[in-house]
């Protein structure tokens, strides 16, 4: 499984994370309070051409006290467990995130709407009616893809491109694992 893992080249790496959101509807948030309290939700999304993330949620939930008020949120985006190879080594895609509340009557909220619309179907079109909730952007930025044991690639800038095998100390990140382990053992 090592061997596996380590040898998936960045070509296909980059081939997994042009896909990877396809077959995902839905983004776990993961927030903190004022206090450092973390907190931890799911939302469906879209995206939008520039690689901005959307979510649009009620602003009595908590997530959304804590991403108006620190600005901040981490996302993951998790292949579905009922289709992974292994449970221990599904695919992911993690980014930390700016986040920016959409006030009422901002001027983007139809694009927006329209792309949950497209995106998701019928179920969307309650964007329009929920007047107590709001759309927050979420501009991603320091992003992983995950493909498995040792197989984790950090993103550029643009959050599009495979930049490098994520390594420590120039090793694959299962093996500094698996040689603390022995340390401790």
């Amino acid at each position: 499984m090592k061997d596996e893992a380590i040898s998936i080249s960045k070509k296909k790496a980059q081939e997994e994370l042009d896909l990877f959101l396809n077959n995902i509807k839905t983004v776990v948030l993961s927030t903190v309070n004022s206090e450092g309290e973390p907190f931890a939700s799911y939302s469906p999304f879209v995206q939008d051409d520039e690689g901005n993330f959307y979510v649009f949620v009620s602003t009595v939930v908590q997530h959304s006290h804590n991403m108006y008020n620190t600005g901040k949120a981490h996302l993951l985006f998790v292949e579905d467990e009922t289709i992974t190879k292994h449970i221990y080594a599904r695919r992911r895609l993690y980014f930390k995130a700016q986040v920016e509340k959409f006030e009422a009557q901002d001027e983007r909220f139809e694009k927006i709407a329209q792309l949950f619309e497209q995106q998701h179907g019928e179920q969307a079109s309650l964007v329009r009616r929920m007047i107590d909730s709001r759309f927050y952007k979420l501009t991603p930025y320091d992003g992983t893809l995950v493909l498995g044991f040792g197989a984790a690639f950090k993103l550029d800038k643009t959050n599009k491109k495979i930049e490098k095998l994520e390594t420590m100390n120039g090793k694959a990140h299962s093996i500094v694992h698996e040689e603390g382990l022995r340390k401790d053992a």
